[in-house]
């Protein structure tokens, strides 16, 4: 019995002991977090980027005014001509009957009459989102390939002048969109319909004739920095994320208890402003998101926040890739006439 009792102790003792060390260095880490850092100058200049100046003709208040009545539902013979632009230059589209393309743009007039008000409208500015819900992108998409059905029933029907202005109305309105995208997923989203203009394009020239081909002048212009550029779109992603993040550690009400005790005890631990001046300064990606080396002790101030920026990192080199690729298209489209191949396609649309 004097053995049991003693392995008791030996045991209460351990973990007091460990209860102790726990305790201790969760003191220790609650006193380095005792006060957050100031902003930095690469969060302060995300801040200023999202600045909204009321503007008119707005498109995208049009858009989701107008989404309601439109709806988002798929159009999928639609789709389906478009499906294989990707993979085998838009046959289906090609070798489809032109009464039958009449009929489904004749279907469409609806949506096509507010993608091309969508076209006309000066400015696209996004609203800064306190979600992750962006509108439904699907009708844009749609709008944009029954666009280019028209253009192309145009060339076939000998019209290059109408083809033509109806491209060059494509291309300028989701080349405004590029600078002007305030999120990542809207960044891609413009991406992936130049993309789709530059295969569609590249696959129709060259089923038609010579004195059939569409050739507007818009295909010649380069994309410019500002175009190619992430910033707006990785300053919309900050400004989400400090949303998010404040929002999960504040809104802890309808967690179970034990959910809310670690909250509680997390809260010390995450640093606000040094957490948005990190991710601000990981968000850098044309300046490459790099940090000056640190000691392994850094961790212990901010902890929390280092590890939900790490969690979240976007990766840089994957989207910048794409964005050069579409000049690499367009220099494709005027010069060889080669069918452009993009890094991703539109099929999960």
């Amino acid at each position: 019995m004097s053995l049991v009792t003693t392995l008791a102790k030996f045991l209460g003792k351990c973990l007091g002991g460990l209860v102790a060390v726990v305790v201790t260095c969760y003191l220790l880490l609650w006193g380095v977090n005792w006060q957050d850092e100031a902003a930095s100058e690469h969060a302060l200049d995300l801040k200023r980027q999202l600045t909204l100046k009321p503007v008119s003709n707005n498109g995208y208040q049009l858009y989701t005014t107008q989404l309601v009545q439109l709806g988002s539902a798929a159009i999928p013979e639609l789709q389906q001509l478009f499906s294989d632009c990707y993979q085998a230059g838009c046959q289906s589209l090609i070798q489809a009957e032109t009464e039958t393309l009449q009929q489904l743009l004749a279907q469409q007039q609806q949506l096509l009459a507010a993608y091309q008000q969508w076209l006309a409208t000066e400015h696209w500015q996004e609203s800064l989102l306190v979600s992750t819900d962006l509108p439904a992108y699907q009708p844009l998409l749609n709008g944009q390939r029954l666009q280019l059905l028209q253009a192309y029933l145009a060339a076939r029907q000998g019209d290059s002048e109408l083809a033509q202005q109806l491209l060059a109305a494509d291309l300028q309105f989701w080349r405004k969109l590029l600078p002007q995208n305030r999120y990542l997923l809207s960044k891609m989203i413009s991406v992936a319909a130049i993309e789709q203009h530059f295969l569609f394009a590249s696959a129709i020239n060259q089923s038609l004739t010579d004195g059939e081909r569409p050739l507007p002048a818009i295909w010649q212009q380069p994309f410019s920095p500002a175009e190619l550029s992430l910033e707006l779109a990785l300053a919309g992603e900050w400004q989400l994320s400090e949303q998010l993040i404040a929002k999960g550690l504040n809104e802890s009400s309808e967690l179970k208890l034990l959910q809310r005790l670690g909250v509680t005890l997390l809260k010390p631990l995450y640093q606000a402003q040094a957490s948005s001046n990190e991710r601000a300064l990981l968000l850098s990606c044309e300046a490459g998101g790099q940090q000056a080396v640190a000691p392994w002790y850094h961790w212990a101030y901010n902890p929390v926040g280092k590890i939900l920026n790490r969690a979240s990192k976007v990766p840089c080199a994957q989207y910048l890739s794409r964005l050069e690729r579409l000049e690499q298209s367009r220099q494709q489209l005027v010069s060889a006439g080669q069918v452009p191949v993009p890094a991703a396609s539109l099929a999960a649309d």
